[in-house]
């Protein structure tokens, strides 16, 4: 009865809290299942609580197994009295040398293992979408505080300027009427001069370009 598979279930919430590891000493909380199976006749022979520590040993198997049936040691198992290991295939004198049917290469699995075997893909799957979810909510939550932060700037910039409007526009009212007038006639002339000078670069600029060319062609 040695031909066993064990597959790893994890737990809900609401069963985390009442169930405690069989695999380590005190009074752990599990946090996943571990049922063990007869690959010969498809019954379950145990269902086990695991703590986090111990799925480790157990993925890397380290957890110590029945030399007689094949299952995995638990705390119970132990008798503290004598100090003695007997496992529940003596407890319960279980026939382990029952003649086992043999596997055949395209055996019908039972709609159970083939479940439990969905489940652990499905709840890789999940974990794997949360790890994503997570790096994109972490992704929009830096967007919102650049965007927060080039919105405040914007906002700021905008108020400086509309206060640097408001004293111009107060210190135009001050201004008479004559004086109004000249400080239009300058505003107008220093405009006048930057288009001329805006006018003459451009010119040389053109000046320059078949200058240019004719070097290039020799």
């Amino acid at each position: 009865m040695k031909n066993l598979t064990h597959t790893l279930l994890e737990l809900e919430d609401w069963c985390r809290d009442s169930s405690v590891c069989d695999f380590c000493f005190g009074l752990n909380k599990a946090s996943y299942q571990i049922r063990t199976r007869n690959q010969a006749n498809n019954k379950i022979l145990s269902n086990d609580f695991i703590c986090e520590s111990c799925k480790g040993r157990f993925e890397n198997d380290e957890l110590p197994k029945c030399e007689r049936c094949g299952r995995l040691r638990i705390q119970s198992d132990i008798e503290y009295l004598t100090n003695k290991v007997i496992c529940r295939c003596i407890k319960r004198k279980e026939n382990t040398e029952e003649k086992e049917l043999p596997s055949l290469p395209q055996q019908r699995e039972s709609m159970s293992a083939f479940y439990e075997r969905q489940i652990n893909s499905l709840q890789e799957q999940l974990n794997e979408a949360e790890w994503t979810i997570e790096m994109e909510r972490e992704e929009v939550v830096k967007f919102q505080e650049k965007s927060e932060e080039w919105s405040k700037r914007q906002k700021q910039e905008l108020l400086d300027k509309i206060k640097e409007l408001e004293g111009e526009v107060e210190k135009l009212k001050k201004l008479t009427p004559q004086e109004l007038v000249d400080e239009i006639s300058r505003l107008k002339e220093k405009v006048k001069q930057l288009e001329e000078k805006n006018g003459q670069l451009v010119a040389q600029i053109e000046v320059k370009k078949p200058l240019s060319w004719l070097r290039l062609r020799k």
